[in-house]
């Protein structure tokens, strides 16, 4: 707990105010998009191809090619795996920072202010900072723009904060049959059926059930995470 104070210590001296909110929200997406373009893969592989290379008894021990593979593999999943914990940090952050910032639980969102459907201010802040954070995934500057297909950050995402509606994209995804590479008509029919689920719960305003509150901003960062998806599917990210 120690380490713990000095943490909310700062997060006790950020000033509340609305202008604080819009001035942290810039770095705060920014930083989504770098944690999201961090070559996790690039450096597993490097890391075990290292390994390989120190290991004199590769050959003899009949691993080979199949070896290479294996350890492909698993730097594969591995890089999935730290692509989404970086997501979740950098929009869990997002989401702690903004919320000190936030004058009072009655700050909303500017997007659907109106219809009594808005999201608070934090929480919109960790929203596009996630999003930002699949962008990063997909479109690392430090590689020319060129890096992966940005699923695992948005898996992650999804199920932190639309549960109901992965698991409708899900249910879609497994019964309409196609190829997924390139992009068939069961990864079009699940991100239908998901940007479908979140706007049918934004006219029919209905509650979360799980999940961030359910409305035109949740509907909107869900199609920009499908459309950014499938951007990164398409250019064959």
């Amino acid at each position: 707990m120690t380490g713990v104070g000095p943490l909310l210590a700062l997060f006790e001296g950020i000033p509340r105010s609305a202008t604080a909110v819009g001035v942290l929200a810039g770095p705060l997406i920014v930083l989504g998009y770098v944690s999201g373009s961090v070559p996790f893969a690039y450096l597993l592989s490097r890391r075990r191809l290292r390994r390989q290379l120190d290991d004199r008894s590769l050959s003899a021990l009949g691993r080979g090619d199949r070896g290479r593979e294996h350890h492909d593999v698993r730097a594969h999943v591995g890089a999935g795996i730290l692509a989404a914990a970086a997501t979740m940090a950098a929009t869990t952050l997002a989401w702690q920072v903004t919320l000190a910032a936030t004058p009072g639980a009655n700050t909303f969102s500017a997007v659907a202010v109106f219809s009594n459907q808005a999201i608070g201010a934090w929480v919109s802040v960790a929203l596009w900072t996630g999003m930002a954070a699949v962008l990063g995934h997909i479109a690392p500057v430090w590689t020319g723009f060129r890096g992966g297909d940005g699923l695992a950050p948005a898996l992650a995402l999804t199920t932190a904060y639309t549960p109901l509606v992965l698991l409708m994209a899900a249910a879609v995804f497994l019964v309409v049959p196609g190829e997924t590479d390139p992009p068939g008509p069961a990864l079009v029919g699940a991100r239908g059926a998901g940007v479908g689920c979140a706007s049918r719960a934004w006219v029919a305003d209905r509650r979360a059930g799980g999940g961030v509150r359910k409305g035109p901003e949740g509907t909107v960062w869900r199609a920009g995470l499908g459309v950014t998806r499938l951007g990164g599917r398409l250019r064959g990210g």
